[in-house]
């Protein structure tokens, strides 16, 4: 029975995870939003391909989606003794769904909303600490893949001093370890100076040089 809650929440949350609007919005308006820009299916890709409208939207879904099953797994479901870490693996799972969803060849987005989403699932207060660490890092370098890096590596800090749930503490450092990993190619682009920043259009591409 135990084995069943968490394959529930595993495939349930990967499904949920596919919803990519980013994506969805990008292929209503003709072009795959992974061409263009930072190549990435998320909210922020959105910003620089759609404008804000599109990343309002998709930025919101990508909360919700992550923040719905698991609020709703932490607090108002009674779950059976020994399934305390099916919130943390459902979000793990919508997450690694929104990352790589299946009808995208698993090239999806890069998870930071959909993890806010989780923070927020399992305590506002890590959610307002998010939004806290986002404002500060778009108000001072405007690069969001700081703020991204630096919630990835507090969340599972918070959780395991709020539950002292280690196998979640240790998952959610797993997931924290992935999403770094996929954004070491921003941190690339930062050193050679070609990242975009918040609220920026694409740079234009700088052209060959001379070797006369």
């Amino acid at each position: 029975m135990i084995l069943l809650w968490y394959l529930c929440g595993i495939a349930g949350g990967y499904l949920i995870g596919n919803l990519n609007t980013a994506a969805l919005l990008a292929r209503h308006r003709g072009f795959d939003i992974r061409s263009q820009g930072s190549h990435n299916a998320g909210a922020s890709n959105a910003l620089v391909t759609m404008g804000k409208g599109a990343a309002i939207c998709s930025g919101l879904v990508d909360i919700l989606k992550c923040f719905v099953p698991v609020f709703l797994l932490q607090h108002v479901f009674t779950l059976p003794e020994g399934c305390a870490q099916l919130p943390v693996v459902t979000g793990i799972a919508v997450i690694l769904g929104h990352m790589y969803p299946f009808w995208l060849q698993f090239k999806g987005g890069k998870g930071f909303a959909s993890l806010l989403g989780l923070a927020l699932g399992l305590d506002w207060r890590f959610f307002v600490a998010g939004v806290l660490i986002v404002a500060a890092y778009l108000l001072t370098v405007r690069y969001i893949v700081f703020a991204t890096i630096t919630c990835s590596v507090l969340l599972p800090i918070a959780w395991y001093l709020k539950s002292g749930d280690l196998i979640g503490t240790l998952l959610l450092a797993a997931l924290a370890v992935l999403i770094i990993s996929k954004h070491i190619v921003n941190l690339r682009r930062i050193k050679d100076g070609t990242e975009i920043k918040f609220g920026e259009k694409k740079k234009p591409e700088q052209p060959p040089a001379d070797d006369a």
